[in-house]
This record gives C-alpha cells, sequence and structure tokens, in this order.
C-alpha cells in the first residue's frame, strides 16, 4: 500500500512540469535533443546526432530538420529572421529547417504550436502482375478501355535510382517517360519551392546525369514495379518485368546521401517529397500517386504524429498516398501492458540487434492522454542463476531528460539517456529511451503504472537501415514476451495512407544463371515478415495486401551488388545490353513489404486514369469492397484483419469500382471524418468516425426522396468509434447517411444490393 501511495504521489508531481502553454510544444525528440546538446557536447560545440535528420545547403551550412505546427495568422518572418528555412506546408503542418546555432531560439518561438525534430527512417513483376489481377485491366477486358497509367503521375520517395535504365522509357524504348528528379541530399540548383538538393527537369539533364547513388538499387526496383515498361525482358519480352502503370509519368524524389556523408534521412525528407510530387502534378494537370516503401520504429503508431497529420493535409482527390507496411512481421518489436490496481508493473529484457558497431537502441513506450506511468532499468547478470545487479532510480513523468549510468559487472557502464513528456505533440504521454550499452550484462526496463495502457516500441536506424531487435522474457517467468501486434511502422498508420503487406506471389525462380532459388515463402500466403496491425487507436493496418514476394523488378545499373562478381548477383534474373550506349541492364527479384506497396501505387494509378478525382477514402473503399479472398486470407470480417487488411490487391475489381464509385465520402472536418464500408453492401455497413472530442452524433438514414428512414443517437468518444449498421430489410437501392456533430456534417451516398 506504501508503494501504490508514492507511486500515485510521484505520478501526480510528473504532470506539474507541463510546458510553458505560451511556448512551442516540444517533442520527446526535441527535447532529448536540446539535452544531449547542453550536457554532451565538447566545449559548447554544437554535436551531429545520429538520432537527428540534417541538411546541408551548397554553402556548407548545416540545418536540423524538424516539423512545426502552426497556429492561425503564424508570421513566417519569425523564422526566417532567424535563418529557418521552411520546406513544405500541408495546412498548418510545415517542415523547417534550423541553423544549429539557432534551435535553441526556434524552440522559444510564439505562433508555433508543437516542434518536432526529425528522426532517421530506413527502406523497408511478372507473377506479381498476374496475381494481382493488373494484366486483365492492362487487356481492357469488360472495361470501356485499356488501361496503362496513361496521363498520371506515379511519384516514387526513395534511393538507388537508375535514370537510363530502359524501364524508364515506354514500351518501344524511344519516349522517355521520367519528368522530373529531385535529389534531396545532392548538390546543384535546389527547386524553387525549397532550399536544398538538385532538381532535373529536363530528359538530357536527368539521363546524363544517370544515377543518384550508387551500391543501392532499392528505388529503381520499387520504380519498376509501380510504372517500369518492362523493356528489356528475356527474348524480346517485354511485359515479363513490366510495372502496373507502365505509360504513367514518373517523377523520382531521392532521399538517401551518398554511403560516406553523414546526413540521414527522415521523416521530413518524405513529406517534403510527397508535396514536390503532387506540386509537380498540379503543375501539369494531372492526379498523382505518391509511394513510400521505407518505415521507422519510433512513433505513437496512431495517426497523429505531425508527419501523418501533415500527409492527411496533403492528400486529397487525385493525390493518392501509398506506403509500405512493415518488414517487422515475427519480431518481437512491441509489448503492451493495461494497468490495473492490482497488476502494476511489467518487466521486459531489451535485446540488441546483430550488425550494430555497437549495443545501442531506441525504446518509444507511449501512453494515453493523462496516463501516468513510471519506468526503471536494471542490469541483470547469470552467474549462477538470474539476478539484478544494479538497478536505477524510478523515473516518472516530469518533463525532463537525464543521464542515467549503470555499471555493469564488467566494470563498464551502460548508457541511457531518458526524455520523459506528460503532454506530447499528439496529446499523449510519452517516454523515449536511449541505449547504449557497453556491459555484458541483460538490461531490464521496468515499466509501472495503476491504470490505462502503455505500448512500447524498440528499433534502432544507422546509415539508414533499420535494426530490430526483441523485447524478450529471457525464459523467466516474471518477464514478459514481446509481439509483432502494432508492428506496422508509425507512417503506416497515417489515417489517409495506404498501408500494404505482402504475400508471396511466387515461392521460387530461376535466376540467370539457370539456377533455381528460394526465400522460403508460402506460394500465395502472407509472408512471414509482413507487419501487423493495429494501429494504437484500433484502426486496421495494414489496408490492404500486394504481391512481395518474390518479385522481379529492374536493379541499378551501377550497383556492384548485381554485377557478376557481387554479392545479390545470385537474384539477377535477366540481362540486357543497351543498344542506345552499350550498358548493361538488369532485372533481379527481391521480396518486402517495399515490393507490394509500388505494386499498390501502380494499381492506384490505373484507378485515377478511370477516375481521375478519387479521393484516399474512395481508393481505400474500392480496394476494400473488390478484394480477393481465398483459403489463405480466410473469411475476413468486415472490418478486415490485422494481417491481410481487407484481403488481397485486386486491379481489376478496383478499376471497375473506380468507373463508378459512389462509396465513401470525406467530410475535411477539423474533427469528423469517417468512413462506411464495404459500399455497396447486402445491408451490413460499418460506420468508423475518428472524433477529436467525446460528443454525440447523430445518425439518419434518407432514401432518394429525403425521407428519413432512421434515425440515431450516436455517443462517441475522443479516437475511432465504429458502428454496426444492419440495413438488410432495406429494398435495393441509393441511400443517404448523414452524421451530424459539433464539428460539421458527413453526408454519404451508399448503396443497398
Amino acid at each position: 500500500m506504501k508503494f501504490l501511495l508514492t507511486l500515485s504521489l510521484s505520478l501526480s508531481l510528473g504532470i506539474l512540469f507541463a510546458q510553458n502553454a505560451d511556448k512551442p510544444k516540444l517533442s520527446a525528440s526535441t527535447a532529448q535533443y536540446l539535452w544531449k546538446q547542453k550536457h554532451q557536447s565538447n566545449g559548447g560545440e554544437t554535436k551531429i546526432l545520429n538520432e537527428c535528420v540534417y541538411r546541408q545547403d551548397a554553402n556548407g551550412t548545416v540545418y536540423l530538420a524538424s516539423f512545426i505546427k502552426v497556429k492561425p495568422g503564424f508570421d513566417e518572418n519569425l523564422l526566417k529572421t532567424q535563418g529557418i528555412i521552411v520546406g513544405s506546408k500541408s495546412g498548418n503542418i510545415w517542415t523547417a529547417y534550423v541553423p544549429l546555432d539557432a534551435v535553441e531560439a526556434f524552440t522559444e518561438i510564439q505562433g508555433i504550436e508543437a516542434i518536432d525534430i526529425d528522426r532517421p527512417t530506413a527502406p523497408a513483376m511478372d507473377s506479381a502482375r498476374v496475381q494481382a489481377r493488373v494484366d486483365s485491366v492492362h487487356s481492357g477486358i469488360n472495361l470501356p478501355q485499356a488501361y496503362s497509367g496513361a496521363g498520371v503521375v506515379v511519384g516514387i520517395i526513395d534511393a538507388g535510382f537508375d535514370y537510363t535504365h530502359p524501364m524508364v522509357f515506354d514500351t518501344s524504348y524511344s519516349k522517355y517517360r521520367l519528368k522530373a528528379v529531385w535529389e534531396q541530399k545532392g548538390t546543384g540548383t535546389a527547386p524553387a519551392a525549397f532550399g536544398f538538393g538538385a532538381e532535373y527537369t529536363d530528359s538530357a539533364s536527368i539521363y546524363d546525369k544517370g544515377y543518384d547513388v550508387s551500391d543501392f538499387s532499392h528505388g529503381a526496383h520499387v520504380a519498376g514495379i509501380a510504372g517500369g515498361s518492362g523493356y528489356g525482358g528475356p527474348a524480346g519480352n517485354n511485359e515479363i518485368y513490366r510495372g502496373a502503370a507502365y505509360n504513367s509519368d514518373l517523377v523520382y524524389v531521392g532521399i538517401f546521401p551518398a554511403l560516406d556523408m553523414w546526413l540521414n534521412t527522415g521523416l521530413t525528407d518524405m513529406m517534403d517529397g510527397i508535396n514536390y510530387i503532387y506540386d509537380y502534378a498540379a503543375s501539369v494537370g494531372k492526379p498523382a500517386v505518391a509511394n513510400l516503401s521505407w518505415g521507422n520504429p519510433i512513433g505513437p503508431h496512431d495517426g497523429m504524429a505531425l508527419f501523418s497529420q501533415a500527409c492527411d493535409n496533403a492528400t486529397g482527390p487525385g493525390k493518392i498516398f501509398t506506403i509500405s507496411a512493415g518488414n517487422n512481421g515475427g519480431k518481437k518489436v512491441h509489448l503492451q501492458k493495461t494497468f490495473t490496481p492490482s497488476d502494476t508493473i511489467v518487466k521486459t529484457f531489451l535485446t540488441f540487434a546483430s550488425g550494430l558497431p555497437s549495443k545501442t537502441n531506441w525504446v518509444d513506450v507511449w501512453g494515453g492522454a493523462g496516463e501516468n506511468f513510471c519506468i526503471q532499468f536494471t542490469l541483470y547478470h547469470w552467474n549462477p542463476f538470474p539476478m539484478p545487479y544494479t538497478t536505477s532510480a524510478v523515473y516518472c513523468l516530469d518533463d525532463q531528460t537525464r543521464q542515467i549510468e549503470l555499471i555493469g559487472t564488467n566494470g563498464d557502464t551502460c548508457f541511457i539517456t531518458l526524455t520523459t513528456v506528460s503532454n506530447e505533440t499528439n496529446g499523449k504521454t510519452h517516454m523515449l529511451v536511449d541505449v547504449y550499452s557497453r556491459v555484458t550484462n541483460d538490461l531490464m526496463i521496468s515499466v509501472i503504472g495503476q491504470s490505462g495502457t502503455v505500448d512500447m516500441w524498440q528499433g534502432y536506424v544507422l546509415g539508414a537501415r533499420g535494426y530490430y531487435a526483441s523485447f524478450s522474457s529471457n525464459s523467466l517467468s516474471f518477464a514478459a514476451n514481446g509481439d509483432d501486434a502494432m508492428s506496422s511502422s508509425d507512417m503506416a498508420s497515417t489515417n489517409s495512407a495506404l498501408a500494404v503487406g505482402a504475400y508471396t506471389s511466387r515461392a521460387s525462380f530461376t535466376n540467370s544463371s539457370g539456377a533455381t532459388l528460394s526465400f522460403g515463402q508460402n506460394l500465395y500466403d502472407i509472408t512471414t515478415f509482413s507487419s501487423h496491425g493495429p494501429s494504437s487507436d484500433g484502426r486496421t493496418k495494414p489496408n490492404i495486401a500486394g504481391p512481395g514476394s518474390a518479385v522481379a523488378s529492374a536493379v541499378n545499373s551501377v550497383d556492384p551488388n548485381f554485377f557478376s562478381n557481387g554479392t545479390d548477383y545470385n537474384l539477377v534474373m535477366n540481362q540486357f545490353v543497351s543498344p542506345m550506349n552499350g550498358t548493361t541492364y538488369s532485372y533481379a527479384v527481391l521480396q518486402g513489404t517495399s515490393m507490394s506497396s509500388p505494386l499498390a501505387a501502380g494499381v492506384v494509378a490505373l484507378m485515377l486514369e478511370a477516375n481521375p478525382g478519387l479521393d484516399p477514402y474512395q481508393v481505400q473503399t474500392a480496394l476494400y469492397n473488390t478484394a480477393i479472398k481465398d483459403a489463405f486470407t480466410g473469411t475476413l470480417p468486415v472490418g478486415g484483419d490485422n494481417t491481410w487488411g481487407w484481403g488481397k490487391i485486386n486491379a481489376y475489381g478496383a478499376v471497375s469500382a473506380a468507373l463508378s464509385v459512389v462509396g465513401v465520402h470525406h467530410e475535411p472536418s477539423p474533427s469528423l471524418e469517417g468512413l462506411i464500408y464495404p459500399n455497396p453492401s447486402a445491408g451490413n455497413y460499418t460506420i468508423e468516425l475518428r472524433s477529436d472530442i467525446d460528443e454525440s452524433i447523430q445518425l439518419l438514414l434518407f432514401d432518394v426522396n429525403g425521407r428519413t428512414l432512421k434515425q440515431y443517437n450516436w455517443q462517441v468518444t475522443k479516437g475511432v468509434n465504429n458502428y454496426q449498421a444492419d440495413w438488410q430489410e432495406l429494398p435495393a437501392g441509393v441511400y443517404f447517411v448523414k452524421l451530424k456533430g459539433a464539428a460539421g456534417e458527413m453526408n454519404v451516398k451508399i448503396v443497398k444490393r
């Protein structure tokens, strides 16, 4: 009882340290950056930190990347006077680049509601095309015409592009389809709307540039799946490796620095890239889909991080965003605990990923708004049996950053930087833990609370590669194992994003040397690596599953990994010597949700060709209603599940649905947004509504003559709410649903079969 009283007092005191309401709300990443600069820099010199994202302009000035949320009427000149550069603006969420000597002043500027310093991210067509029924769309079977992505911009935000690969031409190898390139970390003429990188907008300069980085092929492979022409296939068959939207216009945003540079890649890069693609598409009067096949371990996973809010602001009719769900299926990267007065603690051991030069890891711990919790760290040794060796104090939410040092049995130190935030940029409670261990002991983390639920994620990014270990019980009864629930990346939780999981469209393949190889996946089944949902606020993720193993597409012609003596040459399926320049170009097989996402992007491009005004929620609903269910997906619930989403992507069905979309209406209200699915339906509909407040929603059903058929008062709470409507008794036809609340109203046309 004494422990509970002490804990309660500590938790209550933690909230007293709330940030000054007149100053910007600082995320845990921001607060931790400021603390490290103050306490760990040498002689006051600004320290470049691996966990942050930087940009460097042509003059050599280094800027710290961040997201800001601005208040109405904010004066941008307050930023300019500090030398701060504004990148893209997505409603009230902006990217901002801050000179290193201006960061502290930046965090004091009034009129900024919230600041979140960026953290690094990492990268996450033949049989694939058939499995997703793309070939039927290309053939125009029972459709008004054949669809190939013509008149649509397919934008790829990635790295490892090849601007000369035959697949960026049309199917006759004569028309160059790559319309614009922005190398964000390059040097040259920057885009007018941005102050960084090098932009190329004419065919000759793009082709002459050749590629963005060597030793990498991720971007080339992803782009080929989404929109490659397939030219250079075996025996002149240019359809074998053809992408989904092979007639689309291509735009590339290169986000990766040269491998010998210290610059990281982060969410600000991604957001600027998304806006760059949409801006280009608007300039030529075409719809666009932007694809991102990267992910990150850190974030609330609730669709309310500043990146996610910016995406929701940027997307809209003819502006769609697709993203890979992540490759952490089967990995114990997540742990959840719900506390009660009689169950107040969860203990788990943090492991470290192999391949890192040192034992480093990040742990992100999130509670709900006003949910209080504490944390403690213990080093264990195992000789002759497991027992604690040294233990830290208990730290609660006090809006402080501190370094904790635990001495191990080898006499060395485990360094832990802990930042606690009682009111994060999304309103939740948050602890960010940065671990660097030089000890041989195992590190146990204890999280303590009396009520509410906490979710923990772990993972580390170094050199644009993600490293994931586990939360482990170490076979001890008092400790907990992690799981792969909520293992989709934080970015994939974005409401308007189409997050794509991966299934196996081909179990084995024969390479160019005649050897038959396999990645060990089960044909037609979900891949072992495909990340699972839900989002932390309970929404189904991924949204859909696409072919992700083993998928053949283009690779970068300057990437030595795919040369005859390279480490990945065994994955090469076909090589083609171009009569245009004498260069050898390859197609190779890879796997990952990095591959399934661009396939979905290509399918979305086909949908936009059929109906250019589709918005993200109409795209999602069309895909949900037409998704393939088979013996591997099993019978899926109306609201999908957190392995398959709503099923396997069906390009033919989705394009057919896009031609006569009636289904979903998204009301761009600040506090009211929702979906109704499936639509059309036999009478059972799920009404999903996100609300920013607890309130009573009026739900009405009308017929086409405006007569009220149903009327309900639906009490909703802050967050995502679901209402199951059973209207099977209605005659077949068209009806209208109205949802009316304090923030506005939604009006949705539905079809009863």
